[in-house]
């Protein structure tokens, strides 16, 4: 093994793990299954990698080609998970260009004798478009951008289906998972959101899909939450010494919820063909090569656990790596690297468009003027919350959006979205004249930033954007930090302290809790 294989070979996981146990395997057992089930002899297990859910191994053989183990680390996974996963990489093999490891062997229980799930699949060759990204020259990205695009085209146009759910064989394919050609079939939603934290033990909610809409899957995703938390939400709180009518108000919200979906999932939004959507489409999970021109080619695509059909809506994103981040950059290497993002942005969106066609770009430029969905995929779709959590994110969405749960057009400035919420000052912005001395005067002060508390320069900023000012983050230091010094009975208390912007998000302020 060279020296770099360690480094492409980690392809096949996800980040890794390093405070979890190991998994307790016998590499002896390993090697003399693996030599059975693909009749060679394996002659060393290495092992590469640990991820949230399952450990990597490079398997070696005395003839024939390496072979990647991946042995699940979570037994609670049930068999109907590893089931779609293989379905999905066949369908995708079968029906587009997009290469994906091919699955030499399978066992989604723990009933063998390694006694943990697996699957034996192909070794592809490359390294994570993630180790080499920041190393490529701007016209070298948007080549990799350009092939990214070729991907969810090819996923648009060649995965079309009638329902959300995700993707089995047929009971006849599934007996000979490995043929040639399968028929498939949607079938329901196999997700940890379903299983983990309790939610499996819901008496009354046992509906995962297919679904007919984006709406009705998140409608269900609610209502699993909802259940749930009507039993187990005052056992939470009980424990905590907290008022049980939580529980009341929690229900209630997400019953409002429920009921304004409609007013989120349009039809703009929501609507038929479905495709297919990749689980964690990702850097970690593009496997990139270098050509003899210093050109780079995706390889294949790896890690298809947890993809299931969706809206256009949901393949349409910019790759994550590129979006804008809500976050205050003033640095020249911050302002630079934005810089560059916009740059390969704007180049993403046109290319979506000529692939795609307009509607891609409609909903490209739709996500970046409305998060609403984006803020339902933080409650419901990226993990199952403790109650304490998700009260607090139904209390700010509903902050942000009101009881229709509207869109709130100013939420597109990615700073308001970073700031606001229930926790902001409420302040008196002065005239326009005042404000223009303020702007004008010598005093812009270099020791703004020190003198005036993060939130306050915040709670003006959104303010000002509020009733239609058009200030930078820069310029509402400056007026912030006049009106600051201008008070007539400034608040002595801890608040007034300065404080970095990560302690902003977290930080319970004791100014007024009034909203602008």
């Amino acid at each position: 093994m060279d020296n770099n294989e360690g480094e492409k070979l980690s392809n096949y996981s996800a980040e890794t793990v390093d405070d979890d146990e190991p998994l307790d395997l016998d590499i002896d057992v390993l090697l003399q299954y693996a030599s059975c089930r693909l009749n060679r002899t394996c002659i060393c297990a290495r092992r590469l990698t640990r991820g949230l859910y399952n450990e990597i191994y490079l398997l070696r053989f005395e003839t024939g080609p390496d072979c990647i183990a991946r042995l699940s680390r979570e037994l609670t996974h049930p068999a109907s998970k590893f089931a779609s996963e293989i379905a999905t990489m066949k369908y995708v093999a079968q029906n587009t260009n997009i290469k994906v490891p091919a699955v030499y062997d399978w066992n989604g229980t723990a009933q063998n004798p390694i006694k943990t799930p697996y699957i034996f699949m192909e070794r592809l060759p490359g390294q994570h478009l993630y180790r080499v990204w920041h190393e490529l020259t701007v016209e070298q990205k948007k080549c990799v951008l350009s092939q990214i695009v070729e991907i969810l085209f090819e996923l648009w146009t060649k995965c079309r289906f009638e329902e959300i759910g995700c993707l089995y064989m047929d009971e006849q394919s599934s007996s000979d998972s490995l043929s040639a050609t399968s028929t498939f079939r949607i079938g329901p939603v196999v997700n940890p959101l379903f299983y983990f934290g309790g939610r499996d033990c819901i008496l009354n909610f046992n509906f995962s899909g297919p679904f007919k809409s984006l709406q009705e899957f998140y409608g269900a995703l609610i209502q699993k939450e909802k259940e749930f938390f009507e039993v187990h939400g005052a056992q939470e709180l009980e424990g905590k010494k907290m008022p049980l009518t939580r529980v009341k108000i929690l229900v209630k919200q997400l019953d409002l919820l429920q009921s304004k979906l409609s007013n989120i999932f349009d039809e703009s939004v929501d609507q038929k063909p479905f495709t297919l959507v990749h689980g964690d489409f990702d850097a970690q999970n593009m496997l990139v090569e270098r050509s003899s021109t210093n050109d780079i080619k995706i390889i294949g695509i790896i890690d298809w656990e947890f993809s299931r059909t969706g809206t256009l809506w949901e393949l349409c994103k910019y790759p994550i790596w590129i979006q804008e981040r809500d976050e205050l950059s003033t640095s020249d290497t911050n302002l630079q690297e934005n810089h560059e993002k916009q740059n390969l942005r704007d180049f993403f969106y046109n290319e979506m468009i000529i692939k795609l066609g307009n509607r891609a770009g409609q909903m490209l430029k739709m996500k970046e003027q409305d998060k609403r969905i984006d803020e339902l995929e933080d409650m419901f779709t990226f993990m199952v919350h403790k109650f304490d959590t998700l009260e607090g994110l139904l209390e700010h969405f509903f902050y942000r959006y009101g009881s229709e749960a509207k869109a709130n057009i100013k939420l597109a400035d990615p700073i308001m979205r970073l700031f606001w919420g229930p926790s902001l000052t409420k302040v008196q912005i002065p005239s326009e004249r005042t404000i223009n001395s303020y702007l004008l005067s010598a005093d812009k002060s270099s020791d703004t930033e020190v003198k005036v508390p993060k939130h306050y320069i915040a709670s003006v900023y959104c303010k000002l954007k509020s009733i239609d000012y058009n200030f930078s983050w820069q310029e509402a230091s400056v007026i912030a930090f006049h009106m600051w010094n201008n008070r007539s009975s400034p608040k002595k208390s801890s608040a007034n302290k300065t404080i970095s912007l990560s302690e902003i998000e977290t930080e319970q302020l004791e100014y007024s809790q009034t909203p602008l």
